[in-house]
Protein backbone atom coordinates (compact mmCIF):
# COMPACT_ATOMS: atom_id res chain seq x y z
CA UNK A 1 0.00 0.00 0.00
CA UNK A 2 2.98 1.91 -0.25
CA UNK A 3 1.26 4.51 -2.95
CA UNK A 4 -1.25 5.17 -1.59
CA UNK A 5 -2.23 8.42 -0.30
CA UNK A 6 -2.78 9.28 3.36
CA UNK A 7 -5.69 12.17 3.41
CA UNK A 8 -5.54 15.09 6.07
CA UNK A 9 -8.85 17.26 6.50
CA UNK A 10 -7.16 20.31 8.34
CA UNK A 11 -9.01 23.39 9.83
CA UNK A 12 -7.63 25.97 8.17
CA UNK A 13 -7.49 28.15 11.76
CA UNK A 14 -5.50 25.11 13.67
CA UNK A 15 -1.59 24.47 13.03
CA UNK A 16 -0.27 26.49 10.37
CA UNK A 17 1.06 24.00 7.85
CA UNK A 18 1.53 26.85 4.84
CA UNK A 19 5.62 26.47 5.18
CA UNK A 20 5.41 22.83 4.43
CA UNK A 21 2.74 21.97 1.94
CA UNK A 22 3.15 23.17 -1.87
CA UNK A 23 0.51 24.23 -3.75
CA UNK A 24 -1.46 21.36 -4.77
CA UNK A 25 -1.61 20.19 -0.89
CA UNK A 26 1.30 17.64 -0.26
CA UNK A 27 3.31 17.83 2.92
CA UNK A 28 6.69 18.22 1.08
CA UNK A 29 8.31 16.42 4.98
CA UNK A 30 5.69 13.17 4.63
CA UNK A 31 5.66 11.73 1.35
CA UNK A 32 2.39 10.59 0.53
CA UNK A 33 0.83 13.16 2.53
CA UNK A 34 -2.09 15.05 1.00
CA UNK A 35 -3.50 17.98 3.13
CA UNK A 36 -6.95 19.35 1.88
CA UNK A 37 -8.30 22.87 3.69
CA UNK A 38 -11.45 23.36 5.49
CA UNK A 39 -12.62 26.69 7.14
CA UNK A 40 -13.96 24.63 10.13
CA UNK A 41 -13.37 21.03 11.26
CA UNK A 42 -17.00 20.65 12.40
CA UNK A 43 -17.65 20.54 8.11
CA UNK A 44 -16.13 17.24 8.52
CA UNK A 45 -18.57 14.50 8.06
CA UNK A 46 -18.20 10.61 8.34
CA UNK A 47 -19.52 10.23 5.35
CA UNK A 48 -16.13 12.23 3.77
CA UNK A 49 -13.48 10.05 5.43
CA UNK A 50 -15.69 7.08 4.04
CA UNK A 51 -15.34 8.54 0.56
CA UNK A 52 -11.65 9.12 0.67
CA UNK A 53 -11.13 5.45 1.55
CA UNK A 54 -13.44 4.02 -1.24
CA UNK A 55 -11.56 5.82 -3.48
CA UNK A 56 -8.18 4.39 -2.13
CA UNK A 57 -6.66 6.19 0.57
CA UNK A 58 -4.59 4.61 3.39
CA UNK A 59 -5.76 6.60 5.78
CA UNK A 60 -7.39 9.40 7.01
CA UNK A 61 -6.21 12.08 9.36
CA UNK A 62 -8.91 14.35 11.06
CA UNK A 63 -7.21 17.86 11.97
CA UNK A 64 -8.88 20.53 13.94
CA UNK A 65 -8.26 23.41 16.73
CA UNK A 66 -7.46 22.52 20.59
CA UNK A 67 -10.90 21.44 22.49
CA UNK A 68 -12.06 24.93 23.97
CA UNK A 69 -10.35 26.89 21.94
CA UNK A 70 -12.85 26.57 18.27
CA UNK A 71 -13.22 30.05 16.30
CA UNK A 72 -16.84 28.85 15.29
CA UNK A 73 -17.37 27.77 19.04
CA UNK A 74 -18.10 24.34 18.85
CA UNK A 75 -16.94 22.57 15.49
CA UNK A 76 -14.17 20.44 16.48
CA UNK A 77 -16.32 19.11 19.33
CA UNK A 78 -19.04 18.22 16.95
CA UNK A 79 -16.31 16.24 14.72
CA UNK A 80 -15.01 14.71 17.77
CA UNK A 81 -18.25 13.27 19.14
CA UNK A 82 -18.89 12.17 15.44
CA UNK A 83 -15.56 10.07 15.64
CA UNK A 84 -15.93 8.68 19.15
CA UNK A 85 -20.03 7.62 18.12
CA UNK A 86 -21.60 9.99 20.51
CA UNK A 87 -23.17 12.11 17.72
CA UNK A 88 -24.97 11.13 14.66
CA UNK A 89 -24.16 10.48 11.49
CA UNK A 90 -21.01 8.17 13.06
CA UNK A 91 -18.43 6.03 11.30
CA UNK A 92 -19.92 3.13 9.68
CA UNK A 93 -19.01 -0.32 10.88
CA UNK A 94 -17.09 -1.11 8.05
CA UNK A 95 -14.27 1.72 8.32
CA UNK A 96 -11.03 0.25 9.86
CA UNK A 97 -10.43 2.82 13.01
CA UNK A 98 -7.10 2.06 13.04
CA UNK A 99 -7.34 3.89 9.58
CA UNK A 100 -8.54 7.61 11.23
CA UNK A 101 -6.45 9.82 13.49
CA UNK A 102 -7.61 12.54 14.99
CA UNK A 103 -5.54 15.77 16.29
CA UNK A 104 -6.92 19.12 18.18
CA UNK A 105 -3.53 21.42 17.41
CA UNK A 106 -3.08 24.56 18.27
CA UNK A 107 -1.74 27.63 15.50
CA UNK A 108 2.00 26.66 16.40
CA UNK A 109 1.66 23.31 16.60
CA UNK A 110 3.45 22.53 12.78
CA UNK A 111 6.08 20.42 14.33
CA UNK A 112 3.70 17.98 16.22
CA UNK A 113 1.60 17.64 13.53
CA UNK A 114 4.41 16.46 11.05
CA UNK A 115 5.51 14.00 13.87
CA UNK A 116 1.86 12.47 14.41
CA UNK A 117 1.56 12.05 11.06
CA UNK A 118 4.68 10.25 9.81
CA UNK A 119 3.77 7.94 12.45
CA UNK A 120 0.64 7.50 11.26
CA UNK A 121 1.93 7.63 7.79
CA UNK A 122 3.94 4.43 8.16
CA UNK A 123 1.44 2.47 10.67
CA UNK A 124 -1.38 2.50 7.98
CA UNK A 125 0.98 1.56 5.29
CA UNK A 126 2.08 -1.42 7.12
CA UNK A 127 -1.56 -2.56 7.46
CA UNK A 128 -2.70 -5.81 5.73
CA UNK A 129 -4.62 -4.86 2.29
CA UNK A 130 -8.52 -4.85 3.12
CA UNK A 131 -10.36 -7.80 1.78
CA UNK A 132 -13.37 -6.75 0.01
CA UNK A 133 -16.95 -8.10 2.07
CA UNK A 134 -18.31 -10.42 -0.60
CA UNK A 135 -21.97 -10.69 -0.14
CA UNK A 136 -23.67 -14.01 1.23
CA UNK A 137 -25.37 -16.31 -0.58
CA UNK A 138 -28.93 -16.56 -1.20
CA UNK A 139 -30.66 -19.98 0.46
CA UNK A 140 -31.08 -22.23 -2.27
CA UNK A 141 -34.54 -23.53 -3.23
CA UNK A 142 -34.17 -27.02 -2.11
CA UNK A 143 -33.31 -25.31 1.41
CA UNK A 144 -36.51 -23.50 1.65
CA UNK A 145 -38.24 -25.91 0.57
CA UNK A 146 -37.14 -28.92 3.52
CA UNK A 147 -37.53 -26.06 5.75
CA UNK A 148 -41.27 -25.61 5.05
CA UNK A 149 -41.80 -29.52 4.98
CA UNK A 150 -39.46 -29.67 8.28
CA UNK A 151 -42.18 -27.18 9.86
CA UNK A 152 -45.21 -29.28 8.41
CA UNK A 153 -43.85 -32.20 10.46
CA UNK A 154 -42.86 -34.17 7.54
CA UNK A 155 -39.17 -34.71 8.44
CA UNK A 156 -38.52 -37.79 5.75
CA UNK A 157 -39.68 -35.37 3.04
CA UNK A 158 -37.61 -32.51 3.98
CA UNK A 159 -34.68 -35.01 4.08
CA UNK A 160 -35.42 -36.15 0.27
CA UNK A 161 -35.62 -32.38 -0.90
CA UNK A 162 -32.63 -31.92 1.06
CA UNK A 163 -30.76 -34.37 -0.56
CA UNK A 164 -31.30 -33.25 -4.16
CA UNK A 165 -28.04 -34.34 -6.15
CA UNK A 166 -25.32 -31.50 -6.63
CA UNK A 167 -25.44 -32.50 -10.52
CA UNK A 168 -28.47 -30.53 -10.72
CA UNK A 169 -26.74 -27.36 -9.60
CA UNK A 170 -24.80 -24.85 -12.11
CA UNK A 171 -21.25 -24.92 -11.89
CA UNK A 172 -21.23 -21.47 -10.33
CA UNK A 173 -23.73 -22.85 -7.36
CA UNK A 174 -20.66 -25.55 -7.03
CA UNK A 175 -17.80 -23.39 -6.88
CA UNK A 176 -19.43 -21.66 -3.92
CA UNK A 177 -19.91 -24.82 -2.36
CA UNK A 178 -16.60 -25.58 -2.71
CA UNK A 179 -15.36 -22.17 -1.42
CA UNK A 180 -17.72 -20.58 0.67
CA UNK A 181 -17.39 -16.78 0.87
CA UNK A 182 -17.76 -15.74 4.42
CA UNK A 183 -18.19 -12.10 5.54
CA UNK A 184 -16.07 -11.14 8.33
CA UNK A 185 -16.80 -7.76 10.23
CA UNK A 186 -14.12 -5.22 9.89
CA UNK A 187 -11.55 -5.94 12.51
CA UNK A 188 -11.39 -2.46 14.59
CA UNK A 189 -7.84 -1.87 16.65
CA UNK A 190 -9.32 -2.66 20.21
CA UNK A 191 -6.17 0.17 21.26
CA UNK A 192 -7.65 2.89 18.92
CA UNK A 193 -8.43 5.88 20.49
CA UNK A 194 -9.81 9.71 19.75
CA UNK A 195 -8.90 12.48 22.13
CA UNK A 196 -8.14 9.53 24.17
CA UNK A 197 -11.67 7.68 24.68
CA UNK A 198 -12.20 4.29 22.54
CA UNK A 199 -14.64 5.21 19.77
CA UNK A 200 -18.18 3.26 19.92
CA UNK A 201 -19.08 1.71 16.72
CA UNK A 202 -22.25 3.29 15.26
Amino acid sequence: MSDKKVISLVCERACDLSSVTDTSGEVKEVSGLHVVKLPCSGMIQPLMIEAAMKAGAAGVIVTGCQIGDCYYREGNRMIRDRLLGNRPPGLKKTVDRRRVLALWLARPQKDRFLSEAKEFVKMVRDLPAEAAAKPTAAPKPQAKAAEKLEAQGKPEDAKAVDSVSTEAKTPVEKAADAKPNPSPDMPVNPDATVDGKKPTES
